[in-house]
């Protein structure tokens, strides 16, 4: 069952004393984004989108540290600044062509009005955490494995989402600043939101650990 209060304690347990370098992921994400957005809007997109697949990426090493699920090197190794950068190396070019299947669909749908574009836009939602990953699998295929992990959930990625908008307000009101801890909250725990549907999505057979290989 989906469980976005699981999720959000899960997050905040993982962020736990461990906020200096996810804080200054969300420093470098929201600069660079900021700076890309002043010209074209399609290099905004691709950047935001290469960004969050390298935030991504080194927030599953921290879920990994977290539980101890990997081999003892792997379970030992300290996530820094570094580590994001590793991520970016290995999986630009997936996540620049990502960000741009993306948007050609979203923006596809959104011209049967805004609502449609919504929807798609939350089926799609889990394809950057499909790249993270594993980057070999491509676009198109992260793109349908997102479809599956997110059918019958759109709704409560939705509600997930609206959780924050108390945070949200907050950030608002210290002019942004809050969003330094505010994307992390978020995307830590729409990272723990990925594994879950991924689990679900095995136990009812939609999909296989076959799927998520190149």
């Amino acid at each position: 069952m989906f469980n976005r209060i699981q999720y959000k304690k899960d997050a905040l347990s993982t962020l736990k004393n461990n906020w200096a370098v996810p804080c200054l992921l969300a420093i470098t994400f929201l600069a660079l984004s900021a700076l890309s957005s002043t010209g074209a809007g399609v290099l905004g997109v691709c950047v935001s989108g290469i960004l969050s697949v390298g935030i991504i990426f080194t927030f599953m090493k921290m879920i990994v540290v977290q539980h101890s699920v990997a081999t003892t090197e792997e379970a030992s190794e300290k996530i820094t600044f570094t580590t994001f950068l590793e991520g970016i190396e290995s999986r630009w070019l997936p996540a620049l062509l990502g960000s741009l299947w993306n948007m050609l669909w979203v923006c596809l749908w959104s011209l049967l009005f805004v609502i449609p574009g919504i929807v798609k836009a939350y089926s799609y939602s889990m394809m950057f955490y499909v790249l993270a990953e594993n980057p070999k699998i491509g676009p198109m295929k992260a793109m349908d494995i997102s479809k599956i992990l997110t059918q019958g959930h759109k709704a409560d990625l939705f509600m997930m989402d609206l959780s924050f908008f108390g945070w949200i307000f907050l950030t608002m009101l210290t002019s942004g600043i809050g969003f330094i801890w505010l994307h992390p909250y978020m995307t830590m725990t729409e990272t723990y939101a990925y594994y879950d549907l991924k689990r679900m999505a095995f136990a009812q057979g939609k999909l296989t650990p076959a799927d998520f290989e190149a």
